[in-house]
């Protein structure tokens, strides 16, 4: 049987880390609040996973805690009940866990997982408990990731979620030449296998993310923050993940 992508991977603007806002006058991002705003306005849900040094996964972005909660400290390093008790900065929201979350949206929306992996030889645990805890709920899932060998391991072990290989430019990014231009160009699909690619809003013109759309992979881009980068991605691409303006 062939695979059939969910139509609201196409249709339906996705609210990136849910519906908060960045300079603090709402939810911060991947917080309860900000997936329940997005719920109530109607959006598809992005949020970041990550494990604890226990297994459990997470709903963060960064790999540090510094930036969103002031606290010193590596998320690997911590396990979920602490960081469950860590709350983010300017809020009185603490960190959730996927299962939380999950709870929380109960099908309502569709939710986009990206998995924060560490490197390609890491991968296999967070993949195994997010696909544990997806079995598990009766709703609409994608998942995507930047490491094509994450989503070559969902190919292999759940070929029937929805997967997508996020990419950039990488210009000024921390990583070696030839990974990064292997990764720019989508060189390494053949791993990820992706049904849909997601593509930096300011790199989408780029011939990689334009030429796998010609060859009917849906494009959709991050991360839409105004009207001319709305524009834009109407050109380019089939759908949005924004933040920061109703879509």
């Amino acid at each position: 049987m062939s695979f059939i992508l969910p139509a609201w991977l196409k249709n339906q603007p996705v609210a990136h880390r849910g519906y908060h806002s960045r300079d603090g006058s709402g939810p911060p991002e991947n917080s309860r609040a900000a997936f329940e705003a997005a719920v109530e306005r109607g959006y598809a849900i992005e949020l970041d996973v990550r494990l604890s040094s226990d297994g459990q996964v997470m709903v963060f972005h960064d790999s540090t805690f510094d930036r969103l909660t002031g606290r010193e400290g590596e998320v690997h390093r911590h396990t979920a009940a602490e960081m469950g008790d860590i709350t983010i900065s300017g809020s009185s929201e603490t960190i959730p866990s996927l299962e939380q979350v999950l709870t929380l949206v109960d099908g309502r929306v569709p939710i986009l997982l990206e998995l924060k992996g560490l490197a390609p030889e890491h991968v296999g645990p967070l993949e195994e408990a997010v696909l544990a805890l997806l079995r598990r709920y009766d709703g609409p899932v994608a998942v995507q990731s930047f490491n094509p060998y994450s989503m070559g391991w969902f190919a292999a072990h759940a070929p029937d979620i929805p997967r997508g290989q996020i990419s950039e430019s990488f210009i000024g990014e921390k990583i070696d030449w030839y990974h990064a231009y292997l990764l720019r160009n989508l060189l390494l699909n053949s791993v990820s296998q992706p049904h849909f690619i997601a593509y930096d809003v300011r790199s989408l013109d780029h011939w990689a993310p334009q030429q796998a759309r010609a060859a009917g992979l849906p494009l959709l881009t991050w991360t839409v923050q105004d009207d001319a980068q709305l524009a834009r991605a109407r050109a380019l691409a089939d759908n949005i993940i924004f933040e920061d303006f109703a879509a």
